[in-house]
């Protein structure tokens, strides 16, 4: 089967292009070369993460995995047969393990045999999912898809120590069904949560307050959490539970990070969704198109589609028959649909 080629330095540049090439090339059979891996970024080239992702797709398909030392910017992974069962990997640092488990979640569902799946390293890091959108906004919609994936926080990893552990059980797909999202419905429920290991609770407290102050009125509630983990760290989040869908708003402190400008972008992104009549936040949009194309597509009501989705819209159909349309609604939404 003839190779696919993946230009790391393609439109966004980024480790989503390597991550979404890996599952697709795992499900489809198809060995992929990649050049210029994460070219556009600071630091180019595989990092912990980006290796581990790499190692676990040749691990679960039972394939031959070339180049893929840290910092390398060339690879070629070649797939062989999916097979579940029980798998661990380790990124030995803060490396996001939300990450690998978007990338070893779309594999493990076309096994004939369920997963489990225990993942070690950063669940709460700047850049990357935090374990809570993962399990409450990501997975969720995975469900209504047909996906059957459930997900538990064993400790928390905060970035720099990280440490944390998270626990998958995955059953193999029986059958797809579209997602349908372009209404998110009315509110239910709202919360502000700051959750924190070696840290201040006056700077939780002050999070928390600062960011229901920014937000403006909903009635939020607030919650100050004692997180288990290894090594001091912080996050807050916005969590909005409505009719049809539940989204998340995260922002993890970091050194010399003020905590008036971590409630501050929380805030504001939840503004800019909350404004906008989107029922789809743009993270949540680029995540869902993998799993749209690969089951029975479907289409979605969200916010302009950043670089990072259009990138990652052009990666699956280097790979699948599926047609990613973004259709500007003129009214600062967009419509994207997945056609099969």
């Amino acid at each position: 089967m003839n190779m696919i080629e993946i230009d790391g330095s393609f439109g966004e540049g980024g480790g989503q292009i390597l991550r979404t090439s890996l599952s697709l090339a795992a499900i489809t059979c198809r060995p992929v070369h990649f050049t210029k891996i994460r070219a556009n970024r600071r630091k180019p080239g595989l990092m912990r993460q980006h290796r581990i992702c790499a190692v676990a797709a040749t691990e679960i398909t039972g394939g031959k995995l070339t180049g893929a030392e840290l910092n390398s910017q060339e690879m070629t992974f070649g797939p062989g047969s999916i097979r579940g069962g029980e798998y661990h990997f380790t990124t030995g640092s803060a490396g996001s393990t939300m990450l690998i488990a978007q990338t070893v979640v779309p594999i493990l569902l076309q096994a004939s045999e369920p997963s489990r799946v225990f993942l070690e390293g950063g669940t709460h890091a700047p850049g990357a999912p935090v374990f809570d959108f993962f399990d409450r906004v990501f997975l969720p919609c995975l469900r209504r898809m047909g996906a059957e994936v459930t997900a538990r926080l064993v400790r928390t990893g905060f970035y720099p120590v990280g440490g944390g552990q998270v626990e998958l059980e995955i059953q193999p797909i029986r059958e797809w069904r579209p997602l349908e999202l372009t209404a998110g419905g009315e509110k239910i429920s709202g919360r502000i949560v700051a959750a924190g290991s070696g840290i201040d609770r006056e700077i939780l407290e002050d999070e928390v307050r600062i960011t229901d102050e920014l937000v403006g009125p909903g009635d939020w509630k607030t919650e100050i959490l004692e997180a288990d983990s290894p090594g001091p760290g912080n996050v807050v989040y916005l969590e909005l539970l409505r009719k049809n869908i539940t989204e998340l708003f995260s922002v993890c402190g970091e050194y010399e990070l003020p905590r008036k400008t971590v409630a501050k972008r929380v805030a504001d992104m939840a503004k800019k969704y909350l404004d906008s009549g989107a029922a789809v936040g743009s993270f949540l949009a680029d995540q869902l198109l993998l799993p749209m194309a690969l089951g029975q597509g479907g289409k979605i009501l969200t916010l302009p589609p950043s670089p990072h989705a259009k990138t990652n819209a052009a990666v699956i159909q280097k790979f699948l028959a599926a047609e990613i349309e973004m259709n500007n609604l003129e009214n600062g939404t967009f419509m994207i649909e997945v056609k099969k």
